[in-house]
C-alpha cells in the first residue's frame, strides 16, 4: 500500500483512537497518509476539549487509556507528522456546522477542505472510515 486515507467522522473517543493509532503507524511505516476530520469528530478536536479530556462519548477502553496517560488522538497524529507523511484535513462543513474556527482546535491541522478535494487527495489509494 502506497497511499492511505481515513476518514474520521465519529465522536465516540475510542473510534478516533483507532483511526488515528492507524493513520500514524503507516505513515512511520512509510506509507503517505492523508486524514480528514468531519462531522462529529471535528467536536473533539477542540484545544478545550482535549486539555480537559472532556469527550462526548468514551468508553471503558478510552477511560482507562486517559487515566493510564497513553497518547491521545491527537497526540498521535503530531507523532506521524513528524516520523512520516501525515497530513490532517479539516472539514470545511464540519467546521461551520459547528461555528468553530480551526483556531479553537488543536494544532495538527494542515489546511481546511471540502469533501471534493479530499477525495482527490484521497485518489487511487485506500480509504478508511472510522
Amino acid at each position: 500500500m502506497e497511499k492511505l486515507s481515513v476518514v474520521l467522522a465519529s465522536d465516540e473517543f475510542e473510534k478516533l483512537q483507532a483511526g488515528c493509532m492507524m493513520a500514524s503507524v503507516a505513515s512511520v511505516s512509510g506509507i503517505e497518509v492523508n486524514v480528514f476530520v468531519t462531522m462529529a469528530a471535528m467536536t473533539c478536536f477542540r484545544q478545550k476539549t482535549v486539555a480537559d479530556r472532556s469527550f462526548p462519548k468514551i468508553g471503558e477502553v478510552g477511560q482507562a487509556a486517559i487515566r493510564k496517560k497513553a497518547p491521545l488522538f491527537s497526540d498521535l497524529l503530531i507523532q506521524g507528522k513528524e516520523m512520516g507523511s501525515l497530513k490532517v484535513f479539516a472539514c470545511a462543513l464540519a467546521l461551520d456546522l459547528i461555528d468553530s474556527k480551526l483556531e479553537e482546535m488543536v494544532p495538527v491541522f494542515d489546511e481546511v477542505v471540502g469533501v471534493a478535494t479530499f477525495l482527490g487527495k484521497a485518489e487511487g489509494g485506500q480509504v478508511l472510515f472510522v
